[in-house]
């Protein structure tokens, strides 16, 4: 049996329907059972309510398990925490963690990619058998922009691979149920990389009406975030990380999903037809 953590999020809900849709039966390890039966419905898993805080609920969700998609943050908490779930993971006899991270080089100065690459340091140094997924950008993020009709970001030259979540979890559950990935690192992108203005463009194309791209600062982009309920840390730390593209640094694409699945990994175009439907409603 998988169990998948953060099942209430972009990645491990989609985890969730594909495995649902394959008549496989996973374990999910989540705050919320309501919502998660809004995000994936509510039949065919079972349930264990807990948070990584939660020792005796974590371990509780591992008895029977194989395989582990282990979602991350760049909370303080988790980083604390990251040890103790790998050993519980360890002594469980669990087979293969998929772990979900992101660019990242503990050696940095740029908070995001500094606690990303603590958090790959931890896992590596464990006992467990890991696979680590690095996705680019999601584009399931640019369905909140249209809702909001303009594309407002603190971008600039550089370019992103913008990735579909879809992939992501065809590649997780890839590595959760098969042999042959443990140590490997897959950096998951969309086929083509473009700006955030490009990207604007590309969407309006297949919507047939206009969604602008708005150039904010690293400031604006906090502060508008804050404003929307996020914790200060957070719109601090996701404002720092546009530094990578506001200085023309390219995000090239990957071939890994070609490798992985025997295709390219899906386009803007092909997301947004895909999601016309809840773009028009929002």
């Amino acid at each position: 049996m998988i169990l998948v953590t953060g099942a209430t999020g972009n990645v491990g809900s989609e985890i969730a329907r594909q495995l649902l849709a394959k008549n496989q039966r996973p374990r999910l390890y989540v705050r919320d059972a309501a919502k998660a039966a809004e995000m994936i419905g509510s039949d065919g898993y079972e349930t264990t309510i807990g948070d990584f805080a939660d020792e005796a609920a974590f371990d509780a969700a591992l008895k029977g398990i194989e395989a582990v998609y282990l979602v991350t943050n760049q909370t303080d908490v988790f980083r604390e925490v990251l040890p103790r779930l790998l050993k519980q993971i360890e002594s469980h006899g669990v087979k293969r963690v998929v772990m979900l991270s992101a660019e990242g080089d503990s050696e940095s100065e740029i908070f995001f990619a500094k606690r990303t690459g603590e958090l790959e340091d931890i896992l590596k140094a464990s006992n467990v058998p890991w696979t680590l997924l690095r996705p680019d950008w999601f584009l399931q993020n640019f369905i909140g922009f249209v809702a909001m009709g303009a594309i407002a970001f603190s971008g600039g030259p550089g370019k992103t691979s913008f990735t579909d979540v879809r992939d992501v979890a065809e590649i997780a559950i890839k590595a959760l149920s098969e042999e042959g990935h443990v140590g490997r690192t897959y950096r998951i992108t969309g086929p083509d990389a473009m700006t955030f203005e490009g990207a604007a463009k590309r969407i309006s194309a297949v919507l047939g009406r206009d969604i602008p791209y708005i150039q904010l600062s690293p400031e604006d982009l906090r502060d508008g975030m804050i404003s929307q309920g996020a914790e200060p840390w957070y719109a601090e730390m996701n404002a720092e990380m546009t530094f990578a593209l506001r200085s023309g640094f390219n995000f090239s694409p990957a071939n890994d999903i070609e490798f992985l699945l025997g295709r390219k990994g899906r386009s803007l175009e092909t997301f947004v037809e895909d999601h016309k439907a809840q773009m028009a409603s929002s």
